[in-house]
């Protein structure tokens, strides 16, 4: 029987990269074909310094810290960073276990080219930020007209009541039933959007939250004519880096959004802020509307909660909106709370630790 090592013939075999560095001697003792292949042939000869000359600038810290977690002795998983020098941006998926052997300890890692799948989440979520404005707007711009027309057939029937033309009544009892059933459509079909989004299970992964706040509200920005209000953004880092589910989370910011425009007057304003503090990012979003009753603010966050409400346009609220927001901070370990005054404004703001 022939003597091999099972995990170089294993490794041999494998299309993912596979290496051992020796902790001792700081140097790799070990890479298999394609890990030679991706990083140059005469790679296992370069030191840790010249690898993370290789790894992207934002994720070195990043690298470092999981490094030494397993140093001493936790298991890294889906460690996820970016190489640059070669060729185009790549990424790479890590998983590393640390080995003690007599008097060695040896880093043996598994890693895995995943650049074309990043780029696809990338543009799929990309898409759904877009998507998820859209159907802001589409809500505001069509529930909100269409609840108006509501309002008015309701107070135009009180108005014919005395009349004695049928045919009014029944065409004005239409234009009523009719936008009932549209706002109704719009609000259903916005409200099942969010909640099906909310039962997926949670899939985080390191997320640059600024870029992708900066996205949301480039397509808002773009939008402040038809939706008649002044949208702002700000941030007090050029990038914030945080675990998280981010089409989750991007509902979160695009519901929060969807309810200040629903209770700001026609030429108000919207202010979205993310900060990072060291230990958590702080985003707030607030707003110079009509505020927030105070017999609705202690159940605000309840399930089927009574302090939905209808918005300044007559858009529909099912209550379950700000449930599911504060179910989706909390699963990310984040925390989220609001400062309110009746005609003055409202600010949520949402903690989550890095």
């Amino acid at each position: 029987m022939t003597n091999t090592n099972p995990f170089e013939s294993f490794a041999k075999r494998s299309n993912d990269l596979f290496f051992i560095f020796n902790l001792q001697e700081s140097k790799f003792t070990y890479m298999n074909a394609a890990c030679l292949s991706f990083f140059g042939p005469d790679s296992i000869d370069i030191d840790k310094d010249q690898i993370l000359e290789a790894i992207h600038a934002d994720d070195r810290g990043y690298l470092l810290s999981k490094i030494n977690d397993c140093i001493h002795g936790e298991q890294v998983a889906d460690l996820e960073c970016r190489i640059t020098p070669i060729k185009d941006q790549l990424w790479l998926r890590i998983k590393a276990y640390l080995i003690c052997e007599e008097e060695e300890q040896l880093i043996i890692g598994q890693a895995e080219d995943i650049s074309v799948y990043k780029e696809n989440m990338e543009n799929l979520n990309n898409h759904n930020i877009k998507k998820n404005t859209i159907l802001t707007v589409i809500t505001h711009d069509l529930a909100g007209p269409i609840g108006t027309i509501q309002n008015l057939s309701d107070l135009l029937s009180r108005e014919t009541s005395e009349y004695t033309n049928p045919k009014v009544n029944q065409y004005i009892d239409l234009i009523s039933k009719i936008s009932k059933s549209s706002i109704r459509l719009i609000r259903d079909f916005i409200d099942r959007e969010f909640r099906e989004s909310a039962d997926l299970r949670l899939m985080k992964t390191r997320v640059e939250l600024v870029e992708k706040t900066r996205l949301a509200a480039e397509d808002f920005l773009a939008m402040q004519i038809q939706l008649r209000t002044n949208f702002s953004w700000t941030s007090n880092k050029s990038n914030i880096y945080i675990d998280l589910d981010e089409d989750k989370f991007m509902q979160v910011i695009n519901n929060l959004i969807s309810n200040a425009l629903k209770f700001t007057r026609d030429g108000g304003n919207i202010h979205l802020d993310i900060r990072d503090t060291g230990t958590h990012v702080v985003l707030s979003l607030g707003d110079d509307g009509i505020g927030i009753p105070k017999k609705y603010q202690a159940t605000l966050f309840d399930k089927f909660t009574d302090a939905g409400r209808t918005g300044l346009n007559g858009e529909h609220s099912t209550g379950l909106g700000m449930y599911i927001i504060k179910s989706i901070v909390e699963w990310h370990g984040g925390k989220i709370w609001f400062e309110t005054e009746e005609n003055k404004g409202t600010t949520f703001y949402i903690e989550l630790p890095k």
